[in-house]
């Protein structure tokens, strides 16, 4: 599964729309048949026929873990937009103490060059799943340069240097752990499979009367295939973030 959603998050926008629409179709036209099956076998036992209100427990069931797996993607994008925001902050402020302007530690701030390319450029490109080893080697390297510059500087600022540093060691942590946790994949499987279930339930109950089951059945299955584009779109928390954001965080004070 989780294969399956990031090959689909890679392809564009008309073919994901043309994916979730064959599988609305799929699904209604799996339940049109368990619909027009049940009808032909209910025909003068209209006791086989499933009460009006059983198809709530079904939906019911489905809008809830529907409801909670949405909650879970939302929430790992906005942590995610907020591990970003918290970078580039942290990393813009770094600049400005590094430059010429602040200390003038030119050393240092290769040190920060370096590690925000090795981030867009390793970290980013494997969808912030793993650590770079350069960046992290160019954190130890910019660790090194605090440790040198703070007896020569004020405690305050100091103090202020590793705290804005530590920033950038938290952000980055932060987003690597969301990268690699919570995507959620199997529950996508239960969703889907919850999804069919609801649409043959809405079926059955109108086995009695096909024609109002038949819009009943497209009203929803448009309704699921809205639902999950819309989710779909959130399964990668970064990919509305724009990388080149953390290069101008060091040339909007670059000297």
């Amino acid at each position: 599964m989780s294969i399956m959603i990031q090959a689909f998050t890679t392809l564009p926008p008309w073919i994901q729309v043309l994916l979730i629409c064959v599988h609305g179709g799929l699904v209604l036209g799996l339940a049109w048949w368990g619909m027009q099956w049940l009808a032909a076998r209910a025909k003068g036992r209209p006791d086989r026929i499933p009460v009006g209100p059983y198809f709530v427990s079904v939906t019911t069931l489905y809008a809830l873990f529907l409801t909670f797996h949405a909650s879970t993607i939302w929430t790992r994008q906005h942590a995610a937009e907020q591990a970003f925001e918290e970078a580039v902050t942290a990393i813009a402020r770094l600049e400005s103490l590094f430059g010429h302007e602040g200390l003038g530690l030119e050393q240092a701030r290769l040190h920060l060059a370096d590690y925000v390319d090795a981030v867009v450029n390793e970290e980013w490109a494997s969808g912030n799943t793993r650590a770079s080893a350069r960046a992290s080697q160019a954190l130890a390297n910019l660790r090194q340069d605090l440790i040198q510059t703070s007896p020569l500087v004020p405690t305050a600022l100091g103090n202020h240097l590793w705290r804005v540093f530590d920033d950038v060691v938290d952000a980055r942590n932060g987003r690597l752990w969301i990268g690699s946790h919570g995507r959620s994949e199997n529950s996508w499987g239960l969703v889907l499979v919850l999804g069919l279930l609801a649409h043959i339930a809405i079926g059955w109950v109108h086995a009695d009367r096909t024609a109002a089951g038949t819009v009943a059945l497209a009203l929803f299955a448009v309704t699921t295939s809205a639902a999950y584009w819309h989710l779909l779109q959130a399964s990668d928390p970064f990919a509305h973030l724009e990388t080149s954001t953390y290069f101008k965080a060091l040339a909007g004070h670059a000297s």
